[in-house]
């Protein structure tokens, strides 16, 4: 384990740059937080390429890194806070550099099978990664950004994740049309869902595969995109609640799905 103790280190220096979302963009790298998601990590597709680990902690961690294979950094106490992003009160001990998801969207659609989870216009990264951490509970093939407005790679983004980023392929899609049309290609069914539709979640077929859309937070799907499912459904609301949380109703809606896979 190599120490780190001023800031001209090449690699240290390097990961820091990764705070700021320009050279997140550049490399296709990102930062994770936190010992517990480094180790799940370790046995995901998505692999930690290097970990930095403040120094008298987590030798645990370290063993098993440079046991993987991966290089490993003990960074002095007075330097580790330059890894993390400016403003954030943290008790974080450890922060990997992970590559992004290099995955294209014809090869998520041309393999029909399973749930794939299409978000549109999400804008909250802390939503975002609740969208993340959701799909991979409820075992979606994938999350399709599209038109995306949040950046998954951020910090508030991968910290809300809790590790799920590193095993479920995300893909960014630059507009709803694309996307739309690059599943119809392959023959998926479409499934929105809007609060103004007829039909009630458990009344549709949930059963793969298909994929989900859920929209933006304030305005749900685009009318352009509603009108281009295959069908619709809502989830029934009582009390004053007029709307729930992107990410809550998405986990209302992945596991009826999984109910209805098991009957």
């Amino acid at each position: 384990m190599e120490a780190v103790t001023h800031l001209k280190h090449p690699a240290f220096r390097a990961a820091c740059r990764l705070t700021e979302s320009a050279p997140r963009e550049a490399e296709h790298r990102f930062l994770m937080e936190g010992a517990l998601q480094i180790a799940k990590a370790l046995h995901a597709p998505l692999r930690p390429l290097e970990v930095y680990i403040k120094e008298e902690t987590e030798p645990g961690l370290a063993d098993v890194c440079e046991q993987a294979g991966i290089d490993v950094y003990s960074v002095s106490k007075g330097l580790f806070h330059r890894l993390l992003v400016s403003g954030y009160e943290t008790s974080t001990t450890a922060v990997a550099v992970m590559p992004w998801w290099e995955v294209a969207l014809e090869q998520i659609c041309a393999e029909r099978e399973g749930i794939v989870l299409v978000a549109e216009r999400i804008q909250d990264p802390r939503n975002l990664g609740m969208l993340i951490r959701t799909a991979d509970a409820a075992q979606a093939r994938a999350l399709v950004l599209a038109s995306p407005l949040a950046d998954p790679y951020s910090r508030a983004c991968v910290r809300s994740t809790t590790g799920s980023i590193a095993f479920l392929p995300v893909v960014s899609c630059a507009s709803s049309a694309e996307a739309i049309e690059a599943f119809r290609r392959h023959g998926w069914r479409q499934i929105g869902s809007s609060a103004h539709a007829q039909r009630l979640l458990w009344e549709e077929d949930l059963k793969p595969p298909f994929c989900l859309w859920v929209g933006n937070e304030e305005t749900g799907l685009l009318p352009e995109t509603r009108e281009a499912m295959d069908t619709l459904v809502r989830i029934p609301m009582g009390g004053g609640a007029h709307s729930l949380n992107v990410a809550v109703a998405t986990g209302i809606l992945l596991f009826e799905a999984v109910r209805q896979q098991s009957f």
